[in-house]
């Protein structure tokens, strides 16, 4: 493992004509011989640093190189001659850093050396390594659809919440916490039938819209400040409408009433954003359903694809394209399936729960009235499922980041990948021909994990600026970061993009622990044609940070322990 200062893995490879052979096969040879002995023993950056500065000074001797000042040991190499190609000296990042959903958006903190006026070489300047280590989110999520004639109108609105612990290599460590809401409207299709054979189900819920995404980040210097800003910014808005009602407003008016109002509903001060943040793009989703025997399969699937752009309280801009795509894989088995006397004896053991449930909250005389037990029985029997759901999540983003000055600093590429196992509970209350049915659902947590890989590049360096720029635009006009991934893999300027990321950037895998609780209720089979529905999720999520590595020329992932503290 390797910790520690920088390293560098190739010397300037630029030579002087007329140089003999002899004197650059040993000074090759003897780069290569420490080199592989780094790469063997895994020897700290100090100590390497030394070795490379006695290797650089046996190549000044050589008129190999200018200097050898740099304290690091990092050759300035001599100059290149006229029409040959300009070599490139690599040093190795020492973190990582993407100005993500939780990251300072601001230029690089990483100092730039400046290059000897006589040679285009200059050191590969590294964005500033940050971790996102252990956080939490959650968001609740109403639908409502609305059946016409020939298809059907959809709408969602959302509101989540994350917060995340930041760690930066010589700075304290911080929390960020990001508040939002997303808004999305469209079109959706009646459902498809499948009829075939043994098989009975179709695609039900095809559609497609627009998504528009709002989010503000605040940053807090503990825990506890940050666990309960949520709650404070949700009360302080909450009053806010309070005051503001028209049935409220007056009694604020009342001698003694209005007092003790405006003592109740006086707004306390919250801290400003440190961020915000637009989106806007289009967004679609389906969710294709099976049913064979007593098992019923359905993969619920949607699909964003946001551009927008971001603002900190130092001016800076983030330009932002991300593509994400979400499926839950489920299968359950009908209990109603199994014998009657079976079903019986569950919904038994089920409204006896209620009622010791009930009695411990409500008082040893509480007890289930006779037609809310018999209308529980008929429910029970209608619908009982268990089973399991993967859901699992890919998201691709890019962002270009923009001083106040409106110079390009910083270009990252963020892909998280993950997936949750959760048990599965399904009870449909009501039902039956034309009547309305009310679906509830409880997931259970079993598993889960998550991956980041994020790529960073310095813009100040002309050749990092024009093709990150040239990618980036090429995303914005197709409106797809998705498609962005796939010109970045065949494109020139994705290929190009590819290999500056690679050798130039700061490169970092962190893994996470993921732990997800879920939960859903709704209305099904609304309005006279029966397709309306109004349906609420949501979900709260626990991330714990596992591993942390970076990428280090030569010597591939290695761990990056100054993230776990």
């Amino acid at each position: 493992m390797l910790s520690g200062g920088r390293q560098v893995n190739r010397a300037g490879r630029t030579r002087e004509l007329g140089e003999g052979p002899v004197s650059y096969i040993v000074v090759i040879s003897l780069i290569a011989a420490v080199v592989l002995a780094l790469g063997l023993s895994g020897i700290g950056g100090t100590v390497a640093n030394r070795i490379y500065l006695a290797v650089c000074k046996v190549m000044e001797a050589g008129g190999l190189v200018d200097s050898c000042a740099n304290s690091d040991g990092r050759p300035e190499a001599r100059g290149t001659p006229t029409g040959g190609p300009s070599p490139s000296i690599t040093s190795t990042p020492s973190g990582p850093g993407t100005p993500g959903p939780s990251d300072s958006p601001g230029p690089s903190d990483s100092p730039s050396p400046s290059p000897s006026p006589s040679s285009p070489v200059r050191p590969v300047k590294r964005p500033e390594p940050v971790c996102t280590a252990d956080g939490t989110a959650g968001y609740d999520d109403i639908t409502v659809v609305v059946p016409l004639r020939f298809v059907n109108v959809r709408g969602s609105v959302r509101v989540f919440y994350s917060m995340a612990k930041i760690v930066t290599p010589g700075k304290p460590d911080r929390w960020t916490v990001a508040l939002g809401a997303f808004g999305e409207g469209g079109a959706q299709a009646p459902e498809i039938p499948l009829n075939k054979g043994p098989l009975s189900g179709g695609i039900n819920g095809l559609w497609g819209g627009l998504n528009i995404t709002g989010a503000q980040y605040y940053t807090f210097d503990n825990e506890k400040d940050a666990r309960e800003f949520p709650a404070r910014y949700a009360a302080e808005h909450a009053k806010f409408i309070a005051r503001h009602h028209p049935a409220v407003a007056p009694l604020m008016r009342v001698p003694f009433l209005g007092g003790m109002l405006r003592d109740l509903l006086k707004p306390r001060k919250l801290p400003a954003p440190v961020r915000w943040s637009v989106e806007a793009g289009p967004a679609g989703g389906f969710t294709p359903k099976l049913k064979i025997g007593g098992f019923d399969f359905s993969a619920a699937t949607r699909y964003w694809s946001l551009s927008g752009v971001q603002r900190d309280k130092d001016g800076n801009t983030i330009l932002n394209m991300r593509d994400k795509i979400l499926t839950d894989p489920t299968l359950t088995f009908d209990l109603t399936k199994l014998p009657k006397q079976v079903t019986q004896r569950g919904a038994e053991a089920v409204l006896k729960e209620l009622e010791v449930a009930g009695k411990a909250k409500f008082g040893p005389y509480f007890e289930i009235p006779d037609k809310l037990r018999d209308y529980i029985n008929r429910s029970l029997a209608n619908g009982v499922k268990t089973g399991v759901t993967v859901e699992l999540i890919g998201q691709n983003e890019y962002q270009y980041v923009v001083d106040k000055n409106g110079n390009p600093v910083k270009f990252t590429r963020n892909v998280l990948t993950s997936w949750t196992l959760r048990g599965r509970e399904n009870v449909t209350l009501g039902g039956g021909k034309g009547k309305t049915e009310i679906p509830l659902t409880r997931q259970i947590p079993l598993d889960g994990g998550r991956q980041v890989t994020s790529y960073s590049l310095d813009l100040s360096d002309p050749q990092n600026r024009n093709v990150a720029t040239g990618v980036f635009a090429t995303g914005m006009l197709t409106q797809k970061t998705a498609g962005s991934a796939i010109f970045t893999e065949y494109t020139p300027f994705g290929q190009q993009m590819d290999d500056l990321l690679r050798t130039r950037g700061t490169n970092t895998r962190t893994t996470y622990d993921e732990s997800v609780r879920g939960r859903s209720a709704g209305l099904e089979g609304l309005g006279r044609l029966g397709g309306g529905a109004i349906r609420y999720d949501g979900e709260d999520s626990q991330t714990t940070l596992t591993k942390a590595e970076i990428w280090r020329d030569g010597f591939g992932w290695v761990p990056w322990n100054e993230c776990h503290r």
